[in-house]
């Protein structure tokens, strides 16, 4: 199975991956609740959707939702949010006849942006950093660039932040 695209948590300045939640995720809003209908975009997000959180002042906000619209909800945006689109134009060789030419494809992804969403989470959420988006790193990437560096649990009480465990990754 293809490796599914995990949520990132920003904590402390860093955007981290976060590898496990244990309490009550079902604090979470729902795609019924927010009130659309997403689509897998491909193997490796079988949802259509990644929720980026962040910690601002010990709380816990769902900031933004990485989202594939199903096409009867293109256009739909959700109360307190807004729409963030980001285009992106990578390069790819293409070989025909003709020889090899460089084409430029276009890719756009949509994201749902808060404001104010705070999240009553419950428990622990298990981090590593850094988040591995291939996007925001230089290339060409060296596999080991996206190896994680350092672990953190945090620790939530009704979404406020109560403990940080943080600790770099041991070499093994």
């Amino acid at each position: 199975m293809t490796t599914q695209i995990p949520d990132s948590c920003t904590f402390d300045g860093r955007k981290w991956e976060i590898v496990d939640l244990e309490g009550a995720s079902d604090c979470v809003p729902s795609n019924e609740s927010l009130g659309i209908v997403t689509c897998s975009p491909g193997t490796n997000n079988w949802s259509g959707r990644i929720d980026h959180f962040m910690v601002h002042r010990d709380q816990l906000y769902l900031f933004k939702v990485e989202v594939c619209l199903d096409l009867s909800n293109k256009g739909i945006l959700p109360f307190g949010a807004r729409r963030e689109v980001i285009r992106r134009y990578p390069v790819y060789e293409h070989h025909n006849d003709q020889g090899l030419r460089l084409v430029e494809h276009v890719i756009e992804s949509e994201r749902l942006v808060f404001d104010d969403l705070k999240i009553s989470f419950t428990g622990r959420m298990y981090l590593a950093y850094p988040y591995a988006d291939e996007w925001e790193l230089l290339w060409p990437i060296d596999e080991t660039d996206l190896d994680p560096i350092w672990e953190a649990v945090l620790t939530f009480d009704d979404g406020r932040l109560v403990d940080v465990d943080e600790r770099p990754v041991e070499a093994g």
